[in-house]
């Protein structure tokens, strides 16, 4: 697979990022104290690959703009888990370029809102004229916990080539009343449905990161947020 960089980091790697013709990126980024704020640009040359995994549960408000192009037959995964909480507003902006053919993107974001914070998922995937038989997918889905809670999804497509496929889904609601009826009626607490509710939207990030420190962090970062 060539070259794998892996970061596990709490801050974002400066500068543009560079994936070379046939090499491999594996960006593993975890937040616990400070948002990501800022922009990160990564260039993936053609027959290269990128994952990226981001974990997000840092109390602070931030910005993180994704700007990643791929060249032919290169492609990138992209999974997003974040919480936000207390008045904190964190929005994320990925966006996916397709530059030449057979090119392939998948972007995944999850993220809950709770108390008065506001959770916004936004960003674009285009494939430009001549990235013939290339593949693009964005979703995103949103949970509000509380009634002061905000969010928005809006994934959006730009498509000016034939021959491809594309799509976006965005769910963006309240915390189901029934889901929750159902789990007290089961005999638990309210704030135990909702922990639950919280680990099965959040908890499957963790199988993407490595190292097991970090695993750690995050479910204790879980189980705070459930604790507040």
């Amino acid at each position: 697979m060539g070259n794998n960089l892996l970061q596990k980091i709490d801050d974002l790697p400066k500068g543009p990022l560079l994936v070379e013709e046939g090499e491999s990126l594996r960006l593993e980024l975890a937040f616990f104290e400070r948002g990501a704020d800022g922009e990160l640009d990564i260039h993936v040359k053609e027959g290269s690959s990128l994952s990226l995994y981001l974990a997000d549960f840092a109390p602070e408000s931030n910005k993180l703009t994704l700007s990643i192009h791929l060249e032919e037959n290169a492609s990138c995964e992209v999974r997003l888990a974040v919480l936000s909480g207390g008045n904190a507003k964190k929005v994320y902006v990925p966006n996916v370029i397709h530059h030449a053919p057979l090119s392939t993107a998948l972007v995944s974001c999850y993220g809950i809102a709770t108390e008065a914070s506001e959770l916004n998922f936004s960003g674009l995937s285009t494939i430009e004229k001549g990235a013939k038989k290339s593949s693009t997918r964005q979703e995103a889905k949103v949970i509000l916990f509380d009634r002061s809670s905000k969010g928005a999804a809006s994934p959006a497509l730009k498509i000016t080539e034939n021959d491809v496929k594309a799509g976006h889904g965005a769910t963006i609601g309240r915390l189901n009343d029934m889901h929750l009826f159902y789990l007290k009626s089961r005999g638990l607490t309210e704030n135990e449905a909702k922990r639950l509710i919280i680990l099965g939207y959040l908890k499957p990030i963790v199988r993407y990161f490595s190292d097991e420190s970090v695993q750690q962090r995050i479910d204790a970062a879980i189980e705070k947020g459930v604790g507040k």
